[in-house]
């Protein structure tokens, strides 16, 4: 495999494979990027390494760190968003566009080397939640002329409305794709996560879980467990085979990383 270019960020925990892994591409929260994205969502990567290859892109543009990023992540600079808050509502904004567009390419340009698998899904958190909800809304309504192809999306502590626009005729359609919404109970946001899941997308192929927690991932392990189990549930829905390797058991333990991987509570 080539070097990642500077913007990608292959991700943690990635199994060694004699075949590629299907990709799931990785969008980070306002504020941060994709190394604190990487370490943050190491947990659920340690139980789907063997189904998936992550892979972690930064946003476009150049921003202060989000709260409660520092002191955790310090050093860990330059940060980035997709949107600027209040400006960029209802609209993905061309730099946004273009990062993804040129991440998507350099993949398929992998894929078809032989290098990776095909990038089949997306996990986003917060903004990057956002994101990944308008790239579902245009593929849905581009249909064959979107310039891209997810199969499932996951989005955690996502924020309404999707990073698009949607136009007027357009307001009573529903996402059918296969998506996941993840919802922390003590959010800030909370209730702009289930207006994204009630108002865009339909029930019949999406699932929201709903934890005690705040704008952040969860860490317990049944809960990360429960995500990874859905996660799968959901590909095989696409009709892909099941991993020969079912998730790994947990302990119940926190690892020793805990108190970095928890950290989230970042500006949207």
């Amino acid at each position: 495999m080539s070097s990642f270019p500077s913007y990608l960020k292959p991700g943690l925990s990635s199994a060694h494979a004699t075949n590629p892994l299907p990709v799931i591409l990785c969008l980070h929260g306002g504020g941060t990027n994709a190394t604190i994205f990487n370490i943050q969502a190491m947990r659920l990567q340690r139980l789907l390494n063997d189904s998936f290859q992550f892979v972690f892109l930064d946003g476009p543009s150049v921003t202060s760190a989000g709260a409660g990023v520092m002191p955790y992540f310090e050093g860990c600079d330059p940060f980035f968003r997709w949107f600027r808050a209040g400006k960029d509502v209802n609209v993905m904004p061309p730099e946004t566009r273009q990062q993804v567009l040129r991440a998507l390419e350099y993949l398929d340009e992998e894929r078809e080397a032989g290098e990776m698998g095909e990038v089949v899904g997306f996990l986003g958190f917060s903004q990057g939640a956002k994101l990944g909800a308008g790239l579902l809304w245009e593929q849905m309504v581009q249909t064959s002329e979107s310039k891209w192809n997810f199969k499932f999306g996951v989005m955690c502590n996502g924020i309404a409305p999707p990073m698009c626009e949607v136009r007027e005729e357009d307001k009573s359609l529903r996402i059918t794709t296969p998506t996941l919404h993840v919802v922390g109970q003590e959010d800030t946001w909370r209730e702009s996560s289930r207006k994204l899941y009630d108002q865009y997308f339909d029930k019949s192929t999406s699932n929201k879980f709903e934890f005690p927690i705040g704008h952040r991932l969860p860490t317990a392990d049944d809960e990360t467990k429960k995500i990874a189990d859905e996660i799968l549930r959901i590909w095989q829905s696409c009709g892909e085979k099941p991993a020969e390797k079912v998730v790994e058991k947990t302990t119940g333990k926190k690892s020793n990383l805990a108190a970095v991987v928890s950290v989230g509570e970042v500006v949207v």
